[in-house]
């Protein structure tokens, strides 16, 4: 019976933790913040430093996560009130 609860437990903290993986990605910028675009999809960067070395259109290999809420540096910018659709806020990892 414990068996079954500490497999239990730990199927569920498996499906609980957020994944990550390194993808080639292009790196989009405008007025409204700096995004990373996969497959037609832009995601918006919540840590503007990871990829201050990089301009418009770079091609990069990121590895990052999705987030709910951005507490990094992207909250101090100063943007334009223009619509960039997105899929949400992501915090970049690492850059290769």
């Amino acid at each position: 019976m414990l068996g079954k609860w500490i497999l239990g437990i730990l199927l569920l903290a498996n499906l609980s933790c957020e994944k990550s993986e390194t993808q080639e990605l292009i790196v989009i910028r405008d007025c409204t913040g700096t995004y990373l675009r996969l497959k037609e999809k832009d995601y918006r960067v919540c840590n503007l430093e990871k990829l201050a070395p990089f301009p418009d259109g770079a091609k990069v290999a990121a590895t990052f996560k999705r987030i709910d809420v951005c507490k990094g540096s992207a909250n101090e910018t100063i943007i334009c009130y223009m619509l960039h659709e997105n899929e949400g806020w992501i915090e970049v990892l690492k850059v290769n």
